[in-house]
């Protein structure tokens, strides 16, 4: 990749892109919700204790809700953080962003199959798949931008992109865990996503931009 400036005319503001980013990632997170399948009341009509037998029915849907909506809330903050670097996008950064959100969109859709047949691996798997894609693409995304940087971010330092390379590897390593433990038709690959959040805390304990620039600005 050649780090050339682009030109005025093919440069996209990179607010208007974050703006649909935005109301995709909170329509995508507000549709996770309707992956808990609650069962007709006349299915419990003669029930004598109807809504703890729902619960414990829809606790597969419950646990899975969890999971993709804290993924997709770690993955929108990582968005966010990129688009907070950039000077403006090119139409090869506009395009990976618009295939991200169409994983973005479908993972309601990944979450419900997983949910409703927590014992199928396929299930697990599909689920997996939709996070591998969306966080390799930020993954790409950054090797792109590290090899336009004088034009994209023309003021973060080398060891501050290196640190969101690394940072963006965290999901497509743990999705390439889930699919080969789901593969050995294990149960329950899904919850490989539950060490996220604590890989991510240590990543940021560890951080070496905090010893070079807070913000990982050149000085």
């Amino acid at each position: 990749m050649t780090d050339e400036p682009v030109l005025a005319s093919r440069r996209i503001p990179r607010e208007r892109v974050g703006t649909i980013i935005d109301a995709i990632y909170a329509f995508s997170m507000t549709l996770l919700v309707i992956t808990i399948d609650i069962p007709s009341k006349f299915q419990h009509a003669k029930d004598i204790t109807p809504v703890r037998d729902i619960i414990i029915s829809v606790l597969p849907d419950l646990v899975h809700y969890f999971i993709a909506f804290i993924l997709l809330a770690i993955l929108w903050y990582f968005e966010h953080q990129r688009f907070m670097s950039l000077r403006h996008l090119d139409r090869p950064l506009l395009c990976m962003n618009i295939t991200s959100l169409a994983f973005v969109c479908l993972l309601p859709f990944s979450t419900n199959l997983a949910g409703d047949y927590p014992s199928d691996t396929l299930g697990a798997i599909l689920f997996e798949l939709n996070i591998l894609v969306i966080s390799l693409i930020a993954c790409i995304q950054w090797f792109y931008i590290r090899g336009k940087s004088h034009d994209l971010v023309p003021d973060l330092s080398a060891v501050y992109i290196t640190r969101e390379i690394r940072w963006s590897l965290v999901f497509p390593l743990l999705s390439l865990a889930g699919i080969a433990i789901a593969l050995f038709k294990i149960p329950g690959s899904v919850a490989i996503y539950v060490l996220a959040p604590f890989i991510m805390a240590f990543l940021f304990w560890k951080d070496p931009v905090k010893s070079v620039n807070i913000q990982g600005r050149q000085p």
